[in-house]
């Protein structure tokens, strides 16, 4: 490994890498040479470190590699910069020229973007939106592959942790939609609402609630307004409060809703002040030809 002394290396030098380890442009290990007078040498020659001490018998030229031997006398270091490379001790006019050639290590470690830059928020905003439209799990963002797809397309970026996702970015989201379908519904003269409970495969047990209704364009609408964990009993009565409090929530009480269910006996007595109540026709198909299909066995 080469560590510099002093100033950087031409870009040229990065086609002969194969050659060395690496070259280390960071500030924090640039080491400065210890001689009493700074020779303009340093800004073009290194020493290569070997078993994490820098072997000071060679110095090696960061234009083209080549390694010098080094006695102390920066002579020959200087005669090979001038019939090489046409380099001459009047291109340094200060002692500090050395510390004013070294680059800051920003410019070769792009900045990252602030968490509340425009930029920063926008790709955070889009990997919501990810993951709610695919319905991906939070620890997607700690996955290595979808990380290395996000710093190829944005290097700068800084991948939040998934609570950041958790308890900000989808929240926010959840309440920018809300908005806009809410908005949506208010401008609908009649709404209708579906229902349904279901249970998953952890046996919990859920109600959701979906919309429909037609703009003032003739374009049908459809809205799952919420699943909902119901922790007691598939009743009639409970499901009427899921409804009355769903209903309130997203502000259609007025719109006089229409209720469609299917025919079990736990919808058959949902009302819920709802008007008309009509029961599925599909489902009612199905029972009928099941109650026909077991009186012919």
């Amino acid at each position: 490994m080469l560590l510099l002394q002093t100033g950087a290396s031409k870009a040229s030098s990065s086609q002969k890498e194969g050659r060395l380890e690496y070259w280390d442009r960071a500030d924090s290990l640039l080491q400065k040479h210890t001689d009493r007078d700074l020779s303009f040498v340093w800004l073009y020659f290194g020493f290569r470190k070997k078993e994490g001490n820098l072997d000071k018998t060679h110095a090696i030229c960061k234009r083209c590699l080549v390694e010098l031997k080094y006695t102390g006398n920066t002579t020959n270091l200087a005669n090979h910069l001038q019939r090489k490379h046409s380099i001459t001790h009047t291109q340094v006019t200060t002692p500090n020229t050395v510390a004013e050639a070294t680059p800051p290590v920003t410019n070769f470690f792009p900045p990252t973007l602030s968490r509340t830059s425009k930029r920063a928020l926008d790709v955070s905003s889009a990997i919501a939106n990810f993951i709610c439209k695919d319905m991906r799990p939070y620890s997607v963002v700690e996955n290595e592959g979808f990380r290395d797809l996000l710093h190829k397309l944005e290097p700068r970026y800084v991948m939040p942790s998934r609570q950041h996702f958790s308890e900000k970015c989808i929240p926010n989201l959840y309440n920018e939609v809300k908005a806009r379908v809410k908005c949506d519904l208010v401008k609908a003269t009649r709404v209708a609402i579906t229902t349904d409970g279901w249970t998953s495969r952890t046996t919990e047990a859920y109600v959701t609630v979906t919309s429909h209704h037609i703009d003032s364009d003739w374009n049908i609408k459809n809205y799952v307004l919420q699943t909902r964990v119901l922790n007691e009993a598939h009743t009639w009565k409970n499901i009427r409060c899921v409804l009355k409090e769903a209903c309130i929530e997203w502000e259609i009480k007025d719109k006089n809703p229409a209720l469609v269910t299917d025919n079990a006996s736990n919808m058959t007595v949902v009302e819920a002040n709802l008007s008309p109540h009509i029961k599925c026709f599909g489902h009612t198909i199905n029972l009928a030809t099941q109650r026909g299909r077991n009186r012919s066995c």
